[in-house]
């Protein structure tokens, strides 16, 4: 991965891809990234197929994401069958993954620890909704597609 300089984020755009099937969340987290960089080009997906879909597509624009915003509880396909099908592909496994989730179950955490995955909780309030964004964009790096 090469990062991008300021200057080139016309090039080659900042895009996040969230994928999550509340759309409330999905709602809130492109309302607080419009207001902290609206440079920042946020993809959604509803759940793993769609964004495994995605990913596809993307890689033969060669727009794809500089990092993943991704819930675990979905249907269809959920958090960890996702994460899966992005890891054994050697371009998307390279893609920073921040798991975004309202689960404290200690068997998640140590699952996600051992890969050495961040995960940030959901909160109930928005103040602390804005916080929890910024600490996930603190993961982002922009970079070139190949």
């Amino acid at each position: 991965m090469v990062e991008v300089k300021s200057d080139e984020h016309t090039k080659y755009p900042k895009i996040i891809l969230h994928i999550d099937d509340d759309q409330d969340d999905r709602y809130l987290v492109r309302k607080v990234i419009d207001n902290i960089d609206p440079s920042i080009v946020l993809r959604e997906a509803q759940d793993g197929k769609k964004a495994i879909d995605f990913l596809n597509q993307a890689r033969l624009f060669g727009d794809l994401p500089c990092l993943i915003i991704l819930d675990l509880n979905m249907p269809v396909m959920d958090g960890y069958d996702t994460y899966k099908g992005i890891s054994k592909d050697e371009v998307f496994s390279s893609i920073p993954i921040v798991i975004f989730t309202t689960s404290r179950d200690e068997n998640e955490l140590k699952y996600w620890e051992d890969k050495n995955i961040e995960i940030v909780s959901k909160p109930a309030s928005f103040e602390e909704f804005t916080m929890s964004v910024k600490r996930i964009l603190g993961y982002f790096s922009p970079v070139k597609n190949k």
